[in-house]
């Protein structure tokens, strides 16, 4: 607040200068009134919000208790059409709304309601097409996905969007001069997908040099960052690299198509079993993006996974242990060759080994530190 000697002194200088102390007070009350306007919630506008990281994300925000820097959260679920609207109320409190945006547009205003950004303190990028289903009647069954066309398909559900939420924020922050928070999802895949037991034991944080790591995910990998980074540095915004592992979860993913084999006792040891797997349950990575939301330090680069790679014979057994199954039907890698083709090799044979050293060292605290634990999370929680 200021003080009335403050104040004269300030309208005397004023005055002074040919300025009335009317316009003065006027000048004063247009401050008052532009600083009582803050919002009482903390808005985050989340695209890609259906599928498995946004539905464990949305669940972890809507929590009753969840209150993120200190205020409750206002959710805007973005939605893929061509004309961009205004958020419309999904809840009778208002705190839940959806918007449409159009990731493919060819400029920010034809993209997103650049009013809709002036309210958010957070956008989460989940936007992305399933890598592992293919197209087809057994596309859902992932076998030999990756066609030149799927890729194309895979690049064209990321890169875009990245790009032009990247441009559009950037633009509103520095104009409205506010800080955002633009944390965009990309993948492990970055770090190659030759971690093997006994051959690349040295797991990977976030500053391993991925210039040159080979396969296709670390392709998309590198192409997404570099769209999420497209509008260049900002002191208004700070930009997240979500570098997510396998997520645990029966609903979705990998282990959403492994969990009912396994049910059934068809588990067992994929190729040599040997490879790494980086992996975090959906409980941990919904709470680490909120602890994300809440660290303004955490940008750049960030490996959502657990502090604890596994094996994927560790993997397979740890199942086994959890659900009371045998694990003993090997699937040889000619087979995994023959059925999924390049997807297979990079994603089932192939392994990445990573650790989340910044969320460690921003003081992290991960429920499923292990992989049993993860697994009874997928098994046991609805996300």
């Amino acid at each position: 607040m200021v003080s009335s000697s403050s104040q004269r002194a300030s309208s005397t200088k004023l005055a002074a200068t040919g300025i009335d102390n009317n316009i003065f007070a006027g000048l004063q009350n247009a401050f008052s009134t532009m600083t009582s306007k803050k919002s009482p919630y903390f808005t985050v506008a989340v695209s890609g919000s259906t599928g498995l990281v946004g539905t464990a994300l949305i669940d972890e925000l809507e929590k009753s208790e969840n209150i993120v820097n200190g205020k409750p959260v206002k959710l805007i679920q973005l939605v893929r059409e061509e004309t961009p609207t205004k958020p419309q109320s999904t809840s009778s409190d208002g705190l839940k709304t959806t918007a449409v945006w159009n990731p493919k547009a060819k400029s920010v205003g034809d993209a997103i309601d650049l009013e809709l950004l002036k309210e958010v303190d957070a956008v989460i990028n989940l936007s992305g097409e399933n890598i592992a289903a293919g197209s087809g009647p057994l596309g859902f069954l992932g076998l030999r996905p990756w066609t030149d066309e799927k890729k194309k398909s895979v690049l064209d559900s990321r890169v875009p969007g990245a790009k032009i939420l990247s441009l559009a924020i950037k633009e509103v922050a520095d104009k409205e001069r506010k800080q955002i928070s633009y944390l965009c999802a990309s993948g492990m895949g970055i770090y190659g997908c030759d971690f093997v037991e006994g051959v690349k034991d040295t797991a990977a944080d976030e500053s391993y040099d991925t210039t040159n790591t080979q396969g296709f995910l670390a392709q998309v990998s590198r192409e997404w960052e570099a769209a999420a980074n497209a509008a260049g540095p900002s002191n208004n915004v700070r930009t997240v690299l979500m570098r997510l592992g396998v997520v645990m979860s029966k609903n979705g993913g990998a282990l959403g198509k492994l969990y009912p084999i396994y049910m059934l006792g068809g588990g067992g040891p994929v190729g040599s079993g040997k490879q790494y797997y980086s992996y975090i349950s959906a409980r941990d990575l919904a709470r680490a993006i909120v602890h994300t939301l809440e660290t303004p330090s955490i940008k750049g680069p960030v490996n959502f996974v657990s502090p604890s790679p596994v094996s994927f014979n560790e993997f397979n057994a740890a199942m086994g242990k959890v659900l009371k199954r045998p694990v003993i039907l090997p699937l040889p890698a000619f087979v995994v060759d023959f059925l999924f083709g390049e997807m297979g090799n990079e994603m089932l044979l192939g392994g990445v080994k990573v650790v989340p050293s910044k969320l460690l060292q921003s003081g992290f605290k991960f429920e499923h530190d292990t992989i049993e634990k993860a697994i009874e999370s997928a098994v046991n929680e609805k996300i």
